[in-house]
């Protein structure tokens, strides 16, 4: 089937679709009033829906992305996107013990304007770390019978208008596809010796996760519902006039559970909430087996454009 992405160059050495277009563009957030909050529900709740922005149902905000830019990391990424918010992630790794850990895998998240240990930020690393947790092959990070390498991601989402967990599971695969670790040098098997793991010295001979088993990162899809219609990354203005909203994550080529539901406006006085059918659910999936691999494949476009390209002041 032919992909529903169109490709448009937005340089000589890079091609994104429109799912992932590159640009600078900036909007600023304003709280819609009654009479526009009408206005886009009815223009949203159409067949097929009409978005302030011109998107397709399908289609995610432009946004610029950047990896391996941080020198003290392991692994990076910035994503922006064209109403101005901004995620930045770290990974960093260490070597343990495998048999003391519980697990291989750490997240941290920071949003701006938000405190730590409120519920907004608790939510969010609930859900991006069980995500990694439950599918993550951490046995790729195994360096000996003892000893294995854990991950450290932390996320920092500098400013976002909408609900940023979209953003944020971009920016994380990014960068864990985009991670390198020290090569191991010393003897794999240490059972029955007394010998702490031993890494070369060349940082060119580091070996890239993604290559070490062929591991693409679960992304989470943020899905907004109106009428009958589903919206992909539904923008902050959307959002105030949604009925409902769902958190799909996508992993080897298909949907994969958790399929949960979330209220989006928890920061608008959206009064259009309503419950969640069962069709809905089933539509929702159906349109993320669709279209979440031309989005994998839009992401991986950035890595390979950024591996190829010159090294550049960011």
């Amino acid at each position: 089937m032919k992909s529903p992405y169109k490709v448009r160059h937005i340089t000589p050495k890079v091609s994104l679709p429109d799912a992932l277009l590159i640009t600078e563009i900036r909007l600023v957030f304003l709280m819609l009033s009654p009479a526009e909050r009408s206005f886009l529900h009815d223009s949203l709740i159409r067949s097929p829906p009409i978005r302030p922005d011109r998107r397709a149902d399908y289609q995610f905000r432009p946004l610029e992305a950047k990896t391996g830019f941080l020198p003290g990391s392991n692994g990076s990424a910035r994503i922006r996107l064209m109403d101005g918010s901004e995620c930045i992630v770290s990974v960093k790794s260490k070597v343990v013990i495998t048999a003391l850990e519980s697990a291989l895998i750490e997240c941290d998240v920071d949003i701006s304007g938000h405190r730590d240990d409120s519920n907004y930020v608790s939510n969010l690393k609930y859900n991006l770390e069980t995500v990694l947790l439950e599918n993550f092959p951490t046995s790729c990070l195994n360096l000996t019978s003892k000893y294995s390498y854990k991950l450290f991601i932390d996320c920092i989402v500098i400013s976002h208008a909408s609900y940023p967990l979209g953003l944020m599971s971009l920016a994380c695969y990014l960068a864990l596809k985009t991670s390198r670790l020290p090569l191991l040098i010393s003897e794999v098997n240490d059972a029955d010796i007394e010998e702490q793991p031993t890494f070369s010295d060349d940082w060119d001979e580091a070996r890239n996760l993604a290559e070490m088993q062929d591991f693409h990162p679960p992304i989470s899809i943020v899905a907004g519902l109106i009428g009958s219609n589903i919206l992909f990354d539904p923008s902050a203005e959307e959002v105030q006039v949604l009925e409902n909203g769902l958190l799909l994550t996508w992993y080897n080529g298909k949907v994969i559970s958790p399929v949960s539901n979330v209220n989006l406006a928890t920061n608008s006085k959206n009064t259009n909430f309503k419950g969640l059918s069962p069709h809905l659910i089933t539509k929702s999936i159906s349109m993320a087996q669709k279209y979440c691999g031309d989005i994998v494949k839009a992401l991986d476009s950035v890595i390979d454009s950024e591996t190829n390209a010159p090294d550049t002041i960011f």
